[in-house]
């Protein structure tokens, strides 16, 4: 009796563990469909998960939750008007300067490239070597070429993507309003049984997650004002926007610093190759200044994974949700870390 209880017991866990799997693949599968219906309800969740805090913070001084959410939400609105007023229509005359001027910019790479290629043509190289350099060079050029074509269509698709997110502030004040009914409503729907292992599993995660994604998200904007202030000060064309880019690329562990840097060195080098010399060594200092002293003060050891794991789980993510899935990479790694750690604690 007691053997075909635990059978019964084993087949049901095998066939949630199935379930689960399934419904997986079925995302990743599907993932363009659902992150189009789910996208914004992701956004609202996100966005009502950095608040909290916050709003925490004035409930302790006395103010009820929903005063509290619309304080938080005049400080942000505050916040958006500033950005409105000050950074979005330079950053839309920078955008609007930069498409028209792709033409130019790939007329004088193509230039760049000819007297390059011309200059180790002439050399006393052996021929072998200088067919090497040709091949690299023209898969070089054909890249840039290529990235520089498709800038315009990837600026206006991201901006216009951006608005069709209307619904992220309204959701967002429901989501950080009724939050604590929503907690609630979550721990009856979890088995006594397993109750308190489960409310722990998620008390860690929300520790690990929560000070890695404020932390990342503090030290990308640190980065991306450094960086532009840098790029401004060495005049370095388009500072404002290869300065966001810069801080947002800056979140994907190991390969985002020098995805943000080579956009900096392209642009400095159409110049000259000094400017590019300094760029490239301002943009170093910039990511010494935030590897050596900012995120080790901000984030510590907190994701407590290998490089190995780092590694995987951006190739994973990036395969399977594109830059999205580069960003969102490594905290949802370590979930699955804590996740597999809790379980085998609880089978020992």
């Amino acid at each position: 009796m007691i053997d075909n209880v635990k059978k019964i017991n084993i087949t049901y866990k095998s066939i949630k563990y199935i379930i689960i799997f399934l419904i997986l693949s079925l995302i990743i599968k599907y993932r363009n469909f659902f992150s189009n219906i789910l996208g914004p309800f992701f956004i609202s969740a996100l966005f009502a998960y950095l608040l909290k805090p916050i709003v925490q913070f004035f409930e302790r001084k006395g103010l009820k939750r929903i005063l509290s959410v619309i304080l938080v939400y005049a400080i942000f609105l505050t916040l958006v008007i500033f950005i409105g007023l000050f950074i979005i229509p330079k950053l839309f005359r920078d955008i609007s300067s930069l498409v028209e001027s792709i033409p130019v910019y790939t007329v004088e790479f193509e230039k760049m490239f000819k007297r390059f290629q011309d200059g180790y043509i002439n050399s006393n190289l052996p021929q072998g070597l200088k067919d090497i350099i040709e091949d690299n060079i023209t898969h070089l050029e054909n890249i840039i070429m290529l990235s520089l074509q498709n800038a315009a269509d990837s600026l206006i698709n991201f901006f216009s993507k951006m608005f069709n997110f209307f619904v992220v502030p309204v959701l967002t004040f429901y989501m950080l309003k009724d939050s604590e009914h929503f907690k609630n409503q979550l721990i009856l729907v979890i088995p006594k049984s397993n109750r308190k292992k489960i409310l722990q599993l998620f008390k860690d995660i929300d520790n690990v997650f929560g000070k890695y994604i404020r932390g990342q998200i503090f030290i990308s904007s640190i980065v991306g004002i450094m960086t532009t202030i840098v790029l401004v000060l060495i005049k370095v064309k388009y500072p404002l926007i290869l300065g966001i880019f810069a801080g947002v690329s800056n979140i994907i562990p190991y390969f985002g610093p020098i995805i943000g840097m080579i956009p900096t060195i392209i642009f400095a080098l159409l110049d000259s190759p000094t400017k590019a010399l300094y760029a490239m060594g301002s943009y170093i200092l910039v990511q010494q200044m935030e590897s050596g002293i900012i995120t080790p003060k901000i984030i510590g050891e907190s994701i407590g994974l290998h490089p190995i794991y780092v590694i995987m789980a951006l190739i994973i993510g990036g395969k399977a949700f594109g830059i999205v899935g580069l960003i969102i990479a490594v905290p949802f790694a370590a979930i699955i870390k804590l996740c597999i750690k809790h379980y085998l604690k609880s089978i020992i």
